[in-house]
């Protein structure tokens, strides 16, 4: 039987991205239905996986016209391959798929990771006199291309309140958690330092200089601790600074900055560590989301030092998943970091992919099969 052809493009996201490989294809192609190309930014390694092939578009930076003219080469490896469904991830696509829809027909989906105008408008991406037009742009694009979506996939909940052009063609199709069948499980935990990491995205509004200096106050009370900052910045500007606030100090370890640093390591980092921090400032474009390594950390059980929200808070309540910490506060924790139990109510089940899996295969079936228009 001819597999049906599926697209998954993005273009800041590598091709090797967390949610658009390991999640969304592999959930696709568990079902040996289709055969999946995803489109995306370039990466040093291409993982090798059945009925997936890899597409990394040329590097380019984040303010170039070489970004312009990938969506050209988008839509040439499209016109190749031929997809009867394109699962877009990102604002600035939309018109390049939606023309590609108009001439060739097939399905859209646009999976929803972020909300791209106000992340534009609350965070330091771009420069201040240009973040309001670029926006406005975004949402417009958006409103003009939703007719021709055929679903929306949600990664938060939030944004069914927050974006009005969904209508009501959405599935919530949260980032929780995915841990490879092969992940060791015999990791252990350091008994010399407490160590501290954060990890994933590198930048302002995520709280990297809120952890550096939380670790600072902390190393002033307790030497024996270490923070591990393990991720991608894609400001050169917070790279510089980060790199700059920690390069003469022993007790902060710093890897990836300017490169992808894999899932797998991501996982491990959270499973050897002893506190996650996830020091988010207090922002419109995070507010009401749920990030992703909270998900891990409450599978992978490592206990999480984050900051007030009441989302946040009702889950670490929920599974005793350690502190709620203004990290703007200027003392440090009084508690006896290592002294307290964590968990024990068994909940990770709650917080794994595969709910989410089964829904994509579901969506992604009922729109190249069912009677969806």
């Amino acid at each position: 039987m001819t597999k049906s052809v599926v697209a998954i493009v993005s273009v800041l996201k590598t091709v090797a991205d967390t949610r658009n490989h390991e999640k969304i294809a592999t959930s696709i192609s568990n079902t040996n239905k289709y055969e999946i190309n995803i489109i995306g930014f370039w990466t040093k390694k291409l993982p090798v996986q059945e009925n997936i092939t890899f597409h990394p578009l040329r590097r380019f930076n984040r303010l170039s016209v070489k970004r312009l003219r990938v969506q050209v080469d988008i839509l040439k490896l499209l016109l190749k391959l031929k997809p009867e469904l394109v699962i877009v991830t990102c604002s600035e696509l939309l018109a390049v798929i939606c023309l590609y829809r108009i001439i060739f027909g097939g399905k859209i989906i646009y999976d929803i990771q972020e909300n791209y105008y106000r992340n534009i408008i609350y965070t330091n991406t771009y420069p201040a006199l240009i973040r309001y037009p670029i926006a406005a742009i975004v949402r417009l694009m958006e409103y003009l291309c939703s007719p021709m979506v055929n679903m929306f996939f949600l990664a938060e909940k939030i944004y069914t309140q927050q974006l009005k052009f969904i209508g009501t063609k959405y599935k919530i199709i949260e980032n929780k958690a995915v841990i490879p069948e092969n992940f060791p499980d015999n990791l252990m935990k350091s008994n010399h330092k407490i160590t501290f990491l954060y990890t994933g995205t590198i930048a302002e509004h995520y709280g990297i200089f809120e952890a550096i200096r939380f670790i600072d106050r902390l190393y002033q009370v307790h030497q024996n601790i270490e923070l591990r900052i393990v991720g991608f910045a894609p400001d050169e500007k917070v790279l510089l600074k980060t790199r700059g606030q920690t390069k003469s100090k022993d007790y902060i370890k710093f890897s990836g900055g300017d490169v992808f640093v894999p899932h797998i390591q991501i996982l491990k980092e959270i499973r050897l560590c002893n506190f996650c921090l996830m020091p988010y400032r207090r922002n419109k474009a995070t507010e009401g989301r749920i990030p992703t390594k909270l998900f891990e950390c409450l599978v992978l059980e490592t206990p999480v030092i984050i900051s007030p929200d009441p989302i946040w808070e009702t889950m670490m309540r929920k599974n005793n998943a350690g502190f709620i910490w203004d990290f703007m506060d200027s003392d440090v924790p009084a508690q006896d970091l290592l002294g307290q139990r964590f968990y024990g109510k068994n909940l990770s089940w709650q917080y794994r992919w595969n709910a989410e899996s089964v829904l994509v295969a579901k969506a992604v079936d009922q729109l190249i099969y069912g009677s969806l228009k």
